[in-house]
């Protein structure tokens, strides 16, 4: 029989069974075991991307081949505030973990006394009590150790030991999602700056039409609405400008403050525009079981589970007997000069116990309360590894649809490109006017836009397909 049998069997005692309890004792309440849970053999969209045999996702960011987006990860790892709350965190938490195993050794204090006191001589009446007023002095230390014969204590030491774990989880997932936030804000920046520029590009030509039509309408060649339509057209692409300059403005703050730093000492990072960074190399997507392992959100919320389960055994704990030793040894005496002598010399040992009996119920209702503490932590974990698969298949068909939109945009703006060139050439011949080659010049710039607006998705995208698989996985983990 199992010393955990033992413990539920508590009416059968005898004592044979009474002995095997204070030679090892037992931990009443479950024993956790990691849950199963059943995972798809496959991602849906896994087909459509080559994923190829690297599984390493430590640094991924590298994989952009941008210095400086190198760079600002690397500060923000060092300096962003709710990473260094994270880790804080981790530190509150073994420091817990620390005082639960403290509480299974045993606990001595130095204790001190000097009283001057006056015995009522109504209760008493007798010279052998001595003088109504006297001294008493005391020095010595008391000792107190509670014998964990039911596992409360260690079962409070494992759930607080898992909750440290799990706390580094969430280190982890702070840290990653710190990085993905650092990523994508960067590829925005890189994005409006890029923006700005094709439409300030923009705003210039639809001038030049508008000089145009309105010098064609002054010569009696060409309507007053047109000239109206192309003095609207300028208009409308001028007032498209301030708002994506403060948005750029906007994200730019972003960065700084997660890098810990100020706007006023950010300005001048970006003061010349870069290309939108992208990685065509293989993604190592790997199997939806790898989740289990990869992601931290999952690791946290299997380790918060543990941590649960162990709790329902510490509670449990609290129907049985609480077995202390304790001690005391020091010296009393009512003149100080005779504190320290051999007569004032004095100690006493023995056991404690202590056994709820009337409780109306507590006991049992706070059984109850960690019973579905860890069931709510039991669907939290399932809830989250559903979310994660929910994370990469919604990151997957992004990514691969996006992939697919850039070829077409990228397609279009090679056509538009052609399309500029000969109308270009025929300007410079003669055949054709300015305002033409204009118009298809401004076509070409819109183009440019979208596909633009397309990169900054497909990266943007691939960052989320990054933080979904679970960032700083590698394969010797």
């Amino acid at each position: 029989m199992s010393i955990s049998k033992l413990c539920h069997q508590m009416k059968n005692f005898n004592p044979a069974i009474i002995f095997l309890l204070f030679l090892a004792g037992c931990n009443v309440g479950p024993n956790y075991k990691i849950p199963e849970h059943q995972m798809p053999l496959e991602f849906h969209e896994t087909q459509e991307i080559d994923d190829g045999d690297d599984c390493d996702l430590i640094s991924w960011w590298d994989r952009f081949d941008d210095l400086l987006l190198n760079q600002f990860v690397n500060e923000a790892i060092q300096e962003n505030l709710d990473l260094q709350l994270a880790l804080e965190k981790i530190s509150e938490q073994r420091a817990r973990y620390r005082i639960k195993l403290a509480e299974l050794f045993p606990t001595v204090d130095l204790s001190g006394t000097e009283r001057r006191v006056r015995i009522s001589q109504s209760l008493f009446d007798s010279t052998f009590l001595g003088p109504p007023t006297q001294n008493f002095y005391q020095i010595g230390f008391d000792a107190n150790w509670e014998i964990d014969f039911f596992g409360k204590l260690r079962r409070e030491k494992e759930a607080s030991f898992y909750a440290f774990e799990s706390e580094i989880e969430n280190t982890r997932n702070v840290y990653i999602t710190l990085i993905s936030e650092v990523a994508k804000t960067y590829v925005e920046i890189r994005s409006l700056q890029n923006q700005v520029d094709l439409l300030t590009q923009i705003i210039t030509i639809d001038k030049s039409l508008s000089q145009l039509t309105y010098n064609l309408f002054e010569a009696g060649l060409s309507s007053e609405i047109e000239w109206q339509t192309a003095l609207s057209q300028l208009q409308e692409s001028k007032s498209s400008l301030p708002p994506i300059e403060a948005l750029l403005k906007q994200q730019i703050h972003s960065l700084a403050f997660l890098l810990n730093k100020t706007p006023e000492d950010f300005g001048d990072t970006f003061s010349t525009k870069a290309p939108i960074p992208y990685n065509a190399q293989t993604i190592p997507i790997g199997l939806p079981s790898d989740l289990l392992r990869r992601r931290p959100d999952i690791r946290q919320a299997e380790r918060n589970l543990a941590s649960k389960t162990a709790s329902i055994g510490a509670a449990i704990a609290d129907y049985f007997p609480r077995f202390s030793l304790v001690g005391a040894t020091g010296f009393e005496a009512n003149r100080s000069h005779l504190l320290f002598s051999k007569n004032s010399y004095t100690w006493e040992i023995g056991p404690s116990i202590k056994w709820p009996i009337l409780y109306f119920g507590r006991i049992r209702e706070n059984i109850r309360v960690q019973n579905s503490l860890q069931e709510q932590a039991f669907l939290t974990y399932k809830q989250t590894i559903l979310n994660a698969l929910v994370n990469v298949e919604d990151a997957l068909v992004n990514f691969y649809k996006e992939e697919k939109r850039y070829l077409l945009l990228e397609k279009d703006m090679k056509a538009k490109e052609r399309k500029y060139w000969l109308n270009q050439d025929l300007t410079q011949s003669g055949l054709q006017d300015l305002q033409s080659m204009l118009t298809t010049y401004r076509n070409l710039l819109n183009a440019k836009n979208e596909l633009l607006k397309s990169r900054q998705a497909q990266t943007t995208n691939l960052i989320a397909l990054y933080k979904a698989l679970g960032g700083e996985w590698s394969c010797s983990y």
